[in-house]
């Protein structure tokens, strides 16, 4: 029998019943690899993983700002220098490669030859007896994810067991995927049929997995996730609470190419979703470099920096120990505008952190407006070397730039090191992502900084 777990996008787009051309062509190449990959030794596909990780990091920058983005954010709160980061994120890549290919290898074996592969802790909490409740398990993006499926095999007694799941895009790869995974019995429940089916065999009852790391959206809860603020799933709670069911979370770390460890952690009846998503922290925290890290959990809105798309209490903003950082211009540097603006900024987000570059003296009596010397006579080939000693003042990095200077020069800078909103006033072009009229009244500078956080509505978002 198997646990099956769907590993997918939470953003993948609607299957198509009908395979077009692509979708043949790529499910002939998948095969093709597969195929390939079945012949190989366990540890040499994690071999030819890691340098096929290291190939996608040196021609993909995108991947490569964004991956030391999530885990600046994730090591924020216990920071790394330099080269430890650096080491970090070629090891993500490495891993990332080698769990992709060893995860082909490993939908091909059998349950026995996988077992010499995997070591357990606590994982025959899938085939224990739990008083009637159900086991939700909840799964962080992690390890070689097949394990995860083939998990509840290596343990007896297991009658009913499920997922979670979003079909993926290509139709003849879902099916493949599908028939491999319910051979043993397990019943996969897609997210757009409802979660009545689900809850139900959770209350059978049968242990059920559900991924629940990726940032949520409008439809989630914010709320702090390694420290920083995002807007998180209420899924694994809401299913747990419905069904009565316990919980616990699944970890896969690498032991060595070719050899993974699968711990569970029981956490007991539901501890909320803040509860369910410090233990996730913990889960991950096991291995960082396992973790899939290419998905944008803390991805900043382009016209919308300080917006969450959900409704949120500014309260649950002071938990967060890992600020969103803001790099701010004023027309000058008026401190009667800055106060104005940043007391509107500060009820709106109290986890912010603004760098403002300004010519004014002294330190400011708020801690969380840092201020940086800025010479206006400075060459412009300078400003990208100023912003990068701005954003490495700090741990996390930074998020988006308020150049309401008009800073032409440092918002070119700010798109060169990957900032996706770049906001200023009486602007147009690129690379500015949204532009307001220079406020000529402390009532306008209010009403900025309440566009920036609202809440679109749905055909908006």
């Amino acid at each position: 029998m198997r646990f099956c777990i769907k590993h997918s996008d939470s953003m993948a787009a609607p299957t198509s019943d009908r395979p077009t051309l692509l979708h043949r062509l790529e499910y002939g190449a998948f095969r093709s690899v597969e195929g390939i990959v079945a012949r190989l030794p366990m540890d040499s596909c994690a071999v030819l993983g890691r340098l096929i990780g290291r190939f996608f990091q040196l021609v993909s920058p995108r991947y490569r700002h964004l991956i030391r983005r999530n885990l600046r954010i994730a090591t924020a709160e216990n920071p790394l220098c330099r080269e430890e980061l650096d080491q970090l994120v070629d090891e993500t890549f490495r891993r990332a490669g080698a769990n992709f290919i060893s995860s082909l290898k490993s939908a091909t074996m059998s349950l026995e030859q996988l077992a010499e592969n995997i070591e357990t802790t606590h994982c025959d909490l899938l085939s224990r007896e739990r008083a009637g409740n159900g086991l939700l398990v909840t799964i962080p993006h992690m390890g070689n994810w097949e394990i995860m499926t083939k998990l509840s095999g290596l343990h007896a007694g297991i009658s009913n067991f499920g997922a979670v799941y979003r079909p993926l895009d290509n139709p003849l790869m879902d099916k493949l995927t599908n028939e491999r995974r319910t051979a043993d019995g397990c019943q996969l429940f897609s997210r757009r049929d409802g979660f009545h089916a689900p809850i139900a065999l959770l209350r059978s009852p049968g242990p059920m997995g559900v991924l629940a790391d990726q940032r949520a959206g409008a439809q989630g809860v914010v709320m702090p996730f390694f420290g920083k603020l995002t807007s998180c799933t209420p899924l694994p709670d809401l299913m747990a609470r419905r069904a009565k069911a316990d919980v616990c979370t699944l970890s896969i770390s690498t032991i060595d190419h070719g050899r993974w460890h699968a711990e569970m952690r029981l956490l007991g009846k539901s501890p909320g979703v803040a509860g369910i998503i410090t233990a996730l922290e913990t889960a991950m925290r096991v291995s960082l470099a396992d973790v899939f890290w290419f998905h944008d959990r803390w991805r900043t809105d382009r016209t919308r920096p300080l917006s969450f798309y959900t409704k949120f209490d500014p309260e649950i903003a002071k938990q967060a120990t890992v600020p969103m950082r803001l790099l701010l211009t004023l027309h000058d540097d008026s401190q009667q505008d800055a106060d104005i603006l940043f007391e509107a900024l500060f009820a709106e987000r109290p986890d912010l952190r603004i760098d403002w570059l300004t010519s004014l003296p002294g330190k400011h009596p708020d801690p969380r407006v840092v201020k940086h010397a800025w010479d206006h006579s400075a060459p412009d080939e300078h400003a990208s070397g100023a912003l990068d000693r701005i954003d490495q003042s700090h741990p996390a990095p930074l998020d988006a730039a308020l150049l309401f200077g008009g800073t032409q020069v440092i918002a070119k800078a700010a798109k060169r090191a990957g900032l996706r909103s770049i906001i200023g006033c009486d602007v147009h072009g690129k690379p500015w992502t949204r532009s307001f009229p220079y406020p000529k009244h402390p009532d306008e500078w209010k009403e900025i900084a309440s566009k920036l956080a609202e809440v679109p509505k749905p055909k908006q978002a």
